[in-house]
């Protein structure tokens, strides 16, 4: 599968990577346990601040999430509200709070693809595979043609021990935008899982010439491992290194 982002620094400020992040607030949580939620929210925005995520870190500061009102009347434009909220919680690895403003985006009624496809990323990071799957299809629901939904459903059905369907949703997403790299790449990864190396090598090859240049992770991500003991692995990788490094800036 396609890996996320590495640490970097940038105008003083350090900026986490996604799974330090996550590492560090699973902590805090872990020892806030049972306390009031202030302490947390206290230590969690010091955290933010620290990683760059200032919305984030701003929002936890007025302690605004998921905070319902008895009898409260929620109108379309908090909808939009909750939606940007939830973004940045989610941004910030904050998945639960993340999770929270985009159900509460729906309740304002902004029933969207965008809402569904953002909760169910949310729900597949909390591990809660089930919820993720249905969040997965409602965004497809609403709009059908919605490529992104269908990679996250095959990467969601590939957690879930169901290849088949991995491949399935991948191979539909790429009759919507055939162009589009990383989908090559992962349906790559999911033939290879399935034990047919010579369909992973063609649909690999199509992800490589289309612009897939990540080889530092190729030569690491597991789920091409069984690639990785054939002749032809280094070769694929060699040729269109080579390629990358001719190319003019």
């Amino acid at each position: 599968m396609n890996p996320g982002v590495l640490d970097y620094s940038l105008g003083g400020w350090f900026f986490m990577s996604p799974s330090l992040l996550r590492e560090e607030i699973q902590g805090l949580r872990e020892k806030w346990q049972g306390h009031d939620a202030p302490h947390l929210y206290r230590e969690l925005s010091d955290l933010l601040f620290t990683a760059g995520k200032i919305p984030a870190a701003m929002n936890l500061i007025e302690n605004s999430f998921a905070v319902k009102v008895e009898g409260e009347t929620l109108l379309p434009e908090d909808g939009k509200r909750w939606f940007h909220q939830g973004l940045e919680y989610a941004d910030a690895c904050l998945y639960e709070e993340a999770c929270a403003c985009l159900n509460r985006a729906i309740e304002a009624g902004l029933e969207t693809f965008e809402t569904h496809f953002c909760l169910a990323g949310v729900q597949k990071s909390l591990g809660r595979l089930e919820e993720a799957e249905t969040h997965c299809k409602k965004s497809l629901e609403y709009n059908h043609e919605f490529s992104p939904a269908l990679i996250l459903l095959g990467s969601i059905a590939k957690l879930e021990g169901h290849l088949a369907q991995s491949i399935e949703a991948i191979e539909s997403a790429l009759l919507i935008d055939p162009d589009f790299a990383p989908a090559h790449y992962d349906l790559a990864c999911y033939w290879a899982l399935s034990g047919h190396s010579a369909k992973a090598f063609v649909v690999l090859e199509a992800a490589l010439s289309k612009g897939f240049c990540d080889f530092e992770w190729m030569e690491k991500d597991p789920d091409l491992a069984s690639l990785r003991t054939l002749p032809e692995f280094l070769i694929l990788l060699n040729a269109h290194a080579l390629k990358k490094a001719e190319k003019p800036f």
